[in-house]
């Protein structure tokens, strides 16, 4: 293969990531390096898929293969530069971005980053500062402005942060992911400003940069066969592990619904470990029909399962979890999207528990509505009706675990943990078995590094400005309102208005 034709494949693997496709883009590069083990660019970039994708210790690893081929290169140190940053390990990405500008002066890739680790480290001045002094600074630069932006509106400085922003839109010709940024900063400064209407208007261009569309149909067909495995005259005969275990949380529910805070709770005491968003669960289910030896698909393959095959994938998930947190008592797995496994986690550990965390619908999907998230993630978050569907969608499948699955299920409403956290704390540490320790009240003090969308709010002592969020929206959220239909009102009737 020629020189050409691996930068031919390269630029393909690059459209597939950049156009939502991460599955399909790794799935090229992986098979070019099959080809071509020695092509450090194509390492790189499966390093970069991997970053995108959460995989944090396979970017690093692959991305040193790259560096070692050619230590030179400018972008591969501000590639390990902003895996240390999503990883927390911020003087070590500094360093890193130092290095990349040595080699390359005016890669403004690497300038955005160092800024942006800056602005991760709660130092939006210092951002500022640096951009401001750069020759050109925001004003020539997409990739800055969105840096710019986000360090103003955080210092409090919302109009001349939507100035800036606005300057580059809309974007056309522009790199997608830069684009989408660019609308995402231009809405948060409206937000902050109090123009509810022109914020929802914005976001909406925001999300519809990249042209996605989440199947509900698809979705509820697929929930409706998992339940006919489950059903309750069915469930009672499948076979159980014989796994006694009984270290295992598993927090589920919607996105930007307290999971994070829930999560930074139990990880402060000293006997638990919080181990974040784990693949293990939908890694485990991909493998269950092989490891079961059948040709069926999940969840079609338990109707062939037995004791000793989820006694086995019941080993080989706490081998995986026990290795994260050797000496803990308890551990956290805050996957949310386990929701679709709790009867199969009811079979594969019957004494695990089920913190199911809940945030007022309204607030919920606007928080999800309103944010960006990773390339090819959470589809579904990209206009209010999806985030609606979904919001159902995903309280019928806990109605219909809490009607047949065994599992004990501890319903954690956010406007109550942030009303009263000590009460809320207490309630959790005694769910989870533990004896109360004053830790789990100072979480933010645990240094512990968090990789969510809610890192910067579990380093600071508990808030509430984020409840009745939607309130202010007025007439804006109406569509996500009616998409939500009647789960508003039994919200309310729950854990109150």
């Amino acid at each position: 293969m020629s020189a050409e034709q691996d930068r031919l494949i390269r630029q393909q693997i690059s459209g597939l990531l950049y156009g939502g496709d991460p599955v399909g883009a790794e799935s090229l590069c992986q098979e070019h390096l099959k080809r071509k083990p020695r092509d450090h660019e194509a390492l790189a970039m499966l390093a970069h898929i991997l970053l995108t994708t959460g995989r944090f210790r396979e970017a690093e690893a692959t991305l040193s293969r790259a560096i070692a081929k050619d230590s030179k290169r400018a972008d591969y140190q501000a590639l390990m530069a902003e895996i240390l940053t999503t990883t927390g390990r911020y003087r070590e990405a500094l360093a890193r971005y130092d290095r990349s500008l040595k080699i390359k002066p005016d890669f403004e890739a690497a300038l955005a980053g160092k800024c942006e680790t800056y602005l991760r480290m709660g130092k939006p001045d210092k951002t500022i500062k640096v951009i401001e002094s750069t020759a050109g600074g925001s004003h020539a630069s997409p990739l800055l402005a969105i840096v710019h932006g986000r360090a103003l509106i955080r210092s409090g400085d919302a109009p001349q942060a939507e100035q800036i922003v606005r300057r580059h839109l809309p974007g056309d010709g522009i790199n997608i992911e830069h684009r989408r940024s660019l609308w995402f900063v231009a809405a948060l400064a409206a937000e902050k400003q109090g123009q509810f209407d022109q914020a929802a208007q914005l976001y909406d261009q925001a999300n519809a940069v990249v042209n996605t569309e989440w199947d509900v149909e698809q979705a509820t067909a697929h929930r409706q066969r998992v339940e006919e495995v489950f059903k309750e005259k069915g469930y009672p005969s499948l076979p159980r592990s014989e796994c006694d275990d009984e270290s295992m949380i598993f927090i589920v529910g919607m996105l930007r619904s307290g999971s994070t805070l829930t999560e930074q709770v139990i990880d402060a005491h000293p006997q638990a470990a919080g181990l974040g968003e784990l693949d293990a669960m939908s890694i485990l289910v991909q493998a269950m029909p092989e490891v079961l030896g059948t040709a069926l698909p999940y969840p079609a393959c338990l109707e062939e399962t037995n004791e000793l095959g989820l006694t086995s994938m019941a080993g080989a998930y706490l081998d995986q979890v026990k290795a994260m947190a050797p000496k803990a008592v308890r551990r956290v797995d805050k996957q949310l999207g386990n929701f679709t496994f709790l009867g199969l986690i009811s079979l594969l550990f019957p004494k695990a528990r089920v913190i199911h965390c809940q945030r007022h619908p309204m607030d919920t999907g606007l928080s999800c509505w309103t944010q960006k998230f990773a390339p090819g993630t959470n589809e579904w978050a990209t206009s209010q009706k999806a985030v609606g569907a979904f919001y159902r969608e995903q309280e019928a499948w806990m109605e219909r675990w809490k009607e047949i699955a065994p599992l004990p299920v501890l319903n954690v409403f956010y406007e109550d943990l942030v009303d009263d956290l000590e009460a809320q704390s207490r309630r959790i540490i005694e769910f989870c078995g533990l004896d109360w320790d004053d830790r789990c009240l100072r979480f933010w003090e645990s240094g512990r590094t968090v990789l969510t969308l809610s890192s910067d709010q579990v380093r600071q002592p508990i808030y509430q400005r984020s409840a009745r969020r939607h309130e202010a929206w007025g007439d804006s959220l109406a569509t996500l309102r009616n998409a939500l239909g009647d789960a508003v009102d039994r919200y309310e009737a729950q854990a109150g208005p």
